[in-house]
């Protein structure tokens, strides 16, 4: 349902769109000098859905060994963050080549079920990377590390850009736009859609993200009144629009984009408004987003769109202190949030053609700070949908030991990736329709690590 406008909020909500939301809500993308990667990516019907967990995400206390050595290993480096082996929900059937077995933090059993019902894997210690490191190339300098390692701001660019060389503020969601939408007439929906506003990864060259939210589109309903007062503003809108200013390049600019946004408004409005989601969703801002997400996927004829993107963020995961009892929350919601999801593609018929994945800004230190951990590097993260080769552990995961007992620990288990986000970006592409020969344009430091069969990827998404 389209955002409905009291005389209260019509000029709040007015003012944002002409003042700048009618650049952000019509998907007119910043000016860049650098051309778009010459990718040829052919129409499918098939959704990315991106979700951010915003802050460094402790992954190590989502994803727990379970295997007698390896819990014990676990349980003596996180010391007062520890989890209780008891109190781990047991992902059945997987076992990686160390012959270790994997629980689950106990408040994510919707995951647990989808992992054990083969619909959701994990990638182990993965990051943004330039090329591989080792303990000896990260110390002695020799390798080339990601700008602003350890750093919110730059880690939280790198992986929607996967450049982590270059400070960019273009993503690879983005390039999709430019080859599929190349000459967008202005009415028509981008591709890329956000619930989380303006972002890099869905920012091409000649495109942007069209922002929603939960309610769905912002914009002014003209063609339904309620009072003499609203009747009078809406039509005071409409008239507005149809304005011209010959000569004045900077209201004929700043109009255009407003009858833009408004102009895209009415047509993703028009397209969900009879676009029911069967399953209930709860109360909370991710599970509500989804919904949404769910219900555009399902609208896609009504939007014009083959392929789709969307990009989420969930806000909060830097947790210095009280670790335990906020990751606790913030897990349950997520995994309670993607369960429904899932489910709702199912009942929706949609799920042979969305995938969706999780990043976080970085991996945090194994060790304890007192109450919470520090910002780290590799982490684990998670991949859903029925395309996916569920029910694994996908990657390296690393040794939980500490200093000379990991080869991958440069100090307080701060873990060194041993997956690039390149190489599971490059297989969610493949999917999306990308040609492997392409994959070079989009991620440049590809061909620094195994790639194809040779991945530790290979086969993580099959339909």
């Amino acid at each position: 349902m389209s955002k409905q406008l009291s005389r209260r909020s019509f000029l709040k909500t007015g003012a944002a769109l002409a003042a700048g939301g009618g650049l952000m809500l019509s998907g007119i993308a910043p000016s860049f000098a650098a051309p778009s990667p010459n990718i040829s990516l052919p129409e499918r019907r098939k959704a990315l859905v991106f979700i951010m967990l915003d802050g460094g995400n402790d992954s190590f206390n989502m994803l727990v060994p379970t295997s007698t050595s390896h819990y014990n290993e676990y349980r003596s480096t996180r010391s007062n963050l520890a989890l209780e082996k008891g109190s781990l929900l047991p992902l059945n059937g997987f076992t990686d080549t160390q012959g270790r077995a994997f629980g689950l933090h106990e408040s994510m059993p919707e995951v647990q079920q989808l992992f054990n019902s083969g619909k959701l894997s994990f990638v182990a210690n993965i990051a943004p990377m330039i090329e591989p490191v080792t303990k000896a190339t990260y110390f002695d300098n020799s390798a080339k590390r990601p700008l602003g390692l350890l750093s919110h701001s730059d880690q939280f660019k790198h992986w929607q850009t996967s450049r982590p060389g270059e400070r960019l503020n273009r993503g690879w969601f983005g390039y999709f736009a430019d080859a599929l939408q190349p000459n967008r007439p202005p009415q028509q929906i981008p591709m890329n859609i956000s619930l989380a506003g303006s972002n890099i990864m869905q920012n091409g060259i000649e495109s942007s993200q069209y922002s929603i939210t939960d309610k769905g589109s912002v914009g002014l309903i003209v063609n339904e009144t309620k009072s003499p007062l609203n009747t009078a503003l809406l039509n005071s809108f409409e008239g507005l629009l149809t304005e011209t200013y010959p000569g004045d390049p900077f209201k004929e600019s700043y109009l255009s984009m407003t009858r833009e946004a408004q102009a895209q408004h009415e047509v993703f409005r028009t397209a969900t408004a009879n676009t029911p989601v069967p399953v209930a969703f709860s109360d909370t801002p991710l599970s509500q987003q989804l919904r949404k997400v769910a219900q555009s996927i399902k609208a896609a004829d009504g939007l014009n769109h083959k392929q789709q993107t969307f990009f989420l963020r969930y806000i909060g995961w830097d947790h210095h202190d009280e670790l335990l009892k906020s990751h606790k929350r913030m897990l349950g919601v997520l995994s309670k949030a993607l369960g429904e999801f899932q489910q709702a593609l199912d009942q929706m018929g949609l799920a042979d053609q969305v995938v969706t994945f999780t990043g976080s800004d970085f991996g945090r230190t194994l060790t304890s700070n007192g109450n919470g951990t520090d910002h780290g590097w590799g982490g684990n993260t998670l991949v859903m949908g029925n395309p996916v080769a569920g029910g694994k552990v996908f990657g390296q995961y690393p040794s939980l030991g500490l200093d000379s007992n990991n080869p991958l620990d440069v100090g307080s288990g701060v873990l060194i990736p041993t997956t690039a986000t390149d190489q599971l970006y490059a297989e969610l592409a493949k999917w999306f329709g990308v040609a492997e020969s392409d994959l070079p344009k989009l991620f440049p430091n590809i061909t620094n690590f195994p790639n194809g069969v040779n991945s530790p990827l290979n086969g993580l998404l099959t339909g």
